[in-house]
């Protein structure tokens, strides 16, 4: 049953990102679906339209497989390593301001959600 509960999570969370593709292909917006279907599925959080437990078994399973996730991406890079030539330097300044930028403002946004849920647990009378 638990790995039903998975499948049907993860295939739910394929099928938001379905549509956030579909809205992309008929609106021809410049952005990613994946993008939309995040999107839709904050706004559908957000308002409790779903529960975040519909979800929690399937998301926490993509979570810990996610390095496995990026493998044919980072394979993929080997077939286009003629565009990196020459620009070994600036590509690697690239990647360590991006990468930073990323740092901070994962850790900015982790810091002011568990400020936020810290105050929310103190309002209910919760402690984690």
């Amino acid at each position: 049953m638990k790995y039903v509960k998975l499948i049907l999570q993860i295939t739910c969370l394929y099928g938001i990102y379905s549509i956030g593709e579909g809205i992309r292909a008929l609106i021809k917006l410049p952005i990613p679906g994946s993008l939309i279907g995040m999107v839709l599925l904050f706004v559908a959080l957000h308002f409790k339209w779903i529960k975040r437990d519909w979800f929690s078994s399937g998301g926490s399973f993509l979570l810990k497989n996610l390095p496995i996730l990026f493998i044919p991406a980072t394979v993929g890079i080997i077939d286009y390593l003629n565009l990196f030539k020459g620009f070994g330097i600036i590509t690697l300044f690239i990647a360590f301001c991006s990468t930073m930028i990323v740092m901070v403002a994962s850790a900015y946004i982790s810091d002011v959600l568990l400020a936020k849920g810290k105050k929310v647990h103190k309002d209910k009378g919760l402690s984690l």
